[in-house]
């Protein structure tokens, strides 16, 4: 409902902090959902409650972990580029999932009563 997803660093639990994550405005409205790209996993997608589908790439940060104060360890959360960004209906996305055989091929599905067949082009350069 707040239009933002959490990515979190699962390596390292801080006693007290818990695991690093990170936070991202995705859409205008609520997130419906996520799917990574079976082909490279720091790709995934976004679809939102606005019609609209964003692609991202994690970033990995260049050290993993620190130490707090007391010297215990602590995770670092890694960041996200927005890679592409489309409004392909004027109704939520519901469904989407990638082609686990085709890099890019996809399938959505919209409350507007449509099913729709996407290709994302270059996900290789990524």
């Amino acid at each position: 409902l707040e239009s933002k997803f959490r990515v979190y660093d699962l390596r390292t639990e801080h006693p007290t902090d818990g695991f690093a994550f990170m936070s991202e405005r995705a859409h205008k409205s609520t997130v419906w959902g996520v799917r990574h790209l079976p082909q490279n996993r720091d790709i995934f997608l976004t679809t939102g409650g606005n019609g609209g589908m964003n692609v991202y790439k994690y970033c990995y940060p260049s050290q993993r972990q620190t130490t707090d104060s007391e010297g215990r360890p602590k995770g670092v959360a890694g960041s996200v580029e927005l890679l592409n960004s489309k409004v392909i209906s004027s109704q939520p996305v519901v469904s989407f999932d990638w082609s686990p055989d085709k890099e890019g091929l996809a399938v959505l599905a919209c409350l507007d009563q449509t099913v729709r067949i996407f290709i994302c082009t270059k996900l290789h350069l990524y």
